[in-house]
Order: C-alpha cells, then structure tokens, then sequence
C-alpha cells in the first residue's frame, strides 16, 4: 500500500538537498511524496535555526501539521534538520502532538523511528554527530538525476570557525570532509543521469580538505569529468579563497561566474568582534584577485545589521563597503541573538527601530546596485540552462552561469524537449527579480 510523504524545507540549500535525501531514503521504504499534508501519513519540518525568524517559522509550522491528526487518521508529525538538533526532546514540549525528533546526521534511520512511532505509540527523539566517517555521508543513489539538470553534492558538513554570532557549529557540529573519491563518483553518476550542473555545499566549502587534497584539486578532478557543463559551490568562507582558488577562475572551463561570499560587515571592529577572522582589506583583495581572473564574475554576499556595538561608524563602514565591491545581490538580516552562542552573552544595545532603520539603507543600496547589475545585461547574450516553465504563458527559463534567472520564448521544440539543454538568449528586458530575453539568432 502507498505511503504518503510531506516535508516542508526551510533555511539553506544544503536543507534542500537533505529533502531530497530524505525523499529517497523513505522512498526505498514504499513511500511517495505527497503535496497535500492533510493526506500525508508521514508529515516533516526540515528547520533552519540560523535566525530566531527562521527558528519560529520552524516551530510554527510543526504546530500547523499536528492539527491534521484525528482518531481516525494517524499522521506522524516530525521535526528534523537544525532545530531537532538544537532542542532535542524538548520539541515534545514546545510542540505538543509532535512524534518525531531527528537532527540531520540520522535521515538513515527515519524509517526504523516511524515504524517505532507507529507501531508503540512513542515519541523518538535521535540527535547528536557521526564521525565523518567514508558512510556518513548522504549522496544521491546511483540512477538519480534522470529528468534534472542541476543537482547539489555534499562535499563537508560542519564548522569550526566559531563565529561569535553563529549557531551553524552547535547543530551541525564539528567539521568532517568526505572522500574525494566518493565526490567524483557521486558527480560521475548524476552526469551519466543527465544532471549538467552541480553545485557544491558545505558550511564551509572552501575549507575542503581530505587526505592532502585541498578543494582547488577537487574542483580540478570535478572539472574534467566529461558531460559536466557547469560547477558551482556553497557557502565558501573568505578567509579559505586562497590565491589558487581565486586564480582556478579563470582556467576551469566548468567553474561559473559567480559566487557567494559572505562577508557580513564592513567594519574592522565589527568584524574581529564577530570573529570572522579577517578584515574589510582582506575582503576587497580577495574580490580583486577574483575579478581579476574573471572580470564579469557576478559576486552576492551576506550581512548582519545591528550586531551588539555596531556604531553608526561601523554601520557606514558597511555601506562603503556594499558601494566598493558593487555586490549583484545580498541577503541582509537584522542581529539576533542566537542560544550557545558567544554573542548572546553580550547587550543587544541596537535597538530594534534602529536596526530596521539600518536594513532598510542596505536593501535600498543594494537594489540599485542589482538594478543597475540587470541592466547591464539587456543587449547581451547570456547561455541559459534550461531549468523550468515560467509563469508568462508560453515562456521558459533557466539560469545564466552567472546566476541571473532568465526567461524567453522558445523558437522550437516545448519545454520537455529542451529542458537540460543549453540556449543562447539575447537579454531584451531586466525585472527586478528576472532577466527576459529572445532566442539569438
């Protein structure tokens, strides 16, 4: 008999590509997934706990699900990914009615701990790290990518930098890098699958480093994998963007023109009390030496607002910086404390309207800067993957390999035929969100 699964995801990419783990893992145990929670018989929150927001949005919507139980249907309710981790057992508290509690280092035994709850009508709780061991890693099973044409490949998981505002260490615990060989193979298979692009995760990507080979060498293996036509990587920390990895591209054909950097604040100050380990120099040279190797490489960041002693000299030195690098996009957060951490012991002095005062100066500059960014690109012509329909009726679209959704109108075949294809797009419009284009000729 079907099984039904929901899972709701928020938070990161690498929660995205738990999902889709945990997707296969149930899948190998009879059950499908399934869009409609009130029907689900198996329904799981895979939670972000990196911010309070993202905390409460987690715990909201266990609350949601567990009003769809009644006498006459039993659904397991389940909390998994960071907040499972970070609480425990006392998700049972916070959230009457939830069964299940698994933090991301067990998606491997969820089946055995839902026919548990089924069958004894106990709540399981399963948290703490594994070892990083060759098996501790979730890589997609061979066959799987048939039908996709991008997929995300585990290649660490955990950190060690301690940021003073930052929980990521707490629940996703210490650092713990995977076999190259598996890397490569795991790439091998889904390209064989049909997938062309993949992108890289770890909490600290760039840190990479497994029996002496370092992440520049595997991305160099990655690269020469044959059927590869696009390779990305999330979330790198400054202080690893090492002069070979900066210099790598501009010589691997597969390495897209684009990158993630978090950067978090401008501020020297801030910045040594963040713990971030360097300064708003280091910063500027790396993104030098990255535009030096590839002069139109698209650069999006991260940045806090209103972290404990953020001044207002502190918050301008934040604003020269957005203005100096010219980031194409930003995810910008107010502070808030977050349990554990270093930071939470100290006075959250900025107060909350000054907080909002200071997000709003960064959104504002930062869209004219990807508003200017977009513009640039009308009159180019950009090699889109084909990725998914758009919303306009007869419209599809994809990602340019810097990044930038594109949508258009095809000149031949549907959306099944070219999906995974490459496109070349003449860019004749720029929307906030999206780029529109025409077929070039």
């Amino acid at each position: 008999m079907e099984k039904r699964l929901y899972i709701k995801t928020f938070g990161c990419q690498m929660n995205v590509h738990d999902s889709a783990r945990i997707a296969e893992i149930m899948g190998a145990n009879g059950y499908v997934l399934w869009d409609d929670p009130k029907t689900a018989d198996v329904a799981l929150v895979n939670s972000c706990t990196v911010r309070e927001k993202a905390w409460h949005k987690a715990i909201s919507e266990a609350g949601r699900l567990r009003k769809h139980k009644s006498p006459r249907r039993r659904i397991v309710v389940g909390i998994v990914g960071c907040v499972a981790q970070q609480e425990g057992e006392r998700v049972f508290r916070l959230v009457p009615g939830v069964d299940l509690v698994v933090a991301p280092d067990h998606y491997r035994e969820l089946p055995r701990l839902v026919d548990e709850v089924l069958d004894e009508g106990v709540e399981r709780a399963l948290t703490g790290f594994d070892g990083g061991a060759e098996g501790d890693f979730l890589g997609a099973a061979p066959g799987i990518g048939s039908g996709q044409a991008t997929a995300f490949v585990t290649v660490m998981k955990g950190c060690q930098e301690r940021c003073a505002y930052c929980i990521v260490p707490t629940v996703r615990g210490p650092e713990r890098h995977r076999p190259s060989g598996d890397i490569v193979d795991e790439v091998g298979n889904l390209v064989s699958a049909g997938v062309r692009e993949v992108t890289l995760l770890g909490q600290k990507v760039n840190a990479y480093r497994r029996e002496d080979e370092e992440f520049v060498s595997l991305l160099e293996r990655l690269d020469a994998i044959e059927g590869l036509w696009r390779l990305r990587f999330t979330s790198p920390h400054p202080r690893h963007m090492t002069e070979p990895l900066t210099a790598a591209y501009g010589r691997l054909g597969t390495l897209c023109e684009s990158i993630h950097l978090p950067v978090q604040s401008g501020s020297d100050r801030t910045l040594a009390r963040m713990g971030r380990r360097y300064t708003s120099g280091f910063y500027r040279d790396v993104v030098r030496r990255l535009r030096e190797a590839r002069p139109d490489i698209a650069i999006s960041t991260d940045l806090i607002v209103g972290y404990p002693g953020e001044t207002g000299d502190d918050f301008a030195d934040t604003l020269g910086l957005i203005d100096d690098v010219g980031f194409c996009a930003a995810f910008s957060f107010k502070y808030s404390p977050r349990p554990g951490t270093r930071a939470a012991g100290l006075e959250d002095d900025v107060s909350d309207e000054e907080k909002a005062r200071r997000l709003s100066l960064v959104h504002e500059r930062v869209e004219a800067l990807e508003r200017a960014h977009r513009g640039s690109m009308v009159g180019r012509t950009l090699e889109v993957l084909v990725e998914h329909v758009a919303r306009m009726p007869g419209q599809i679209g994809g990602r340019a390999r810097n990044g930038q959704i594109v949508n258009f109108v095809p000149d031949r075949g549907s959306f099944e035929e070219l999906a995974g294809t490459l496109v070349d797009v003449e860019i004749t419009e720029a929307h906030p969100h999206s780029l529109e284009g025409r077929v070039a000729p």
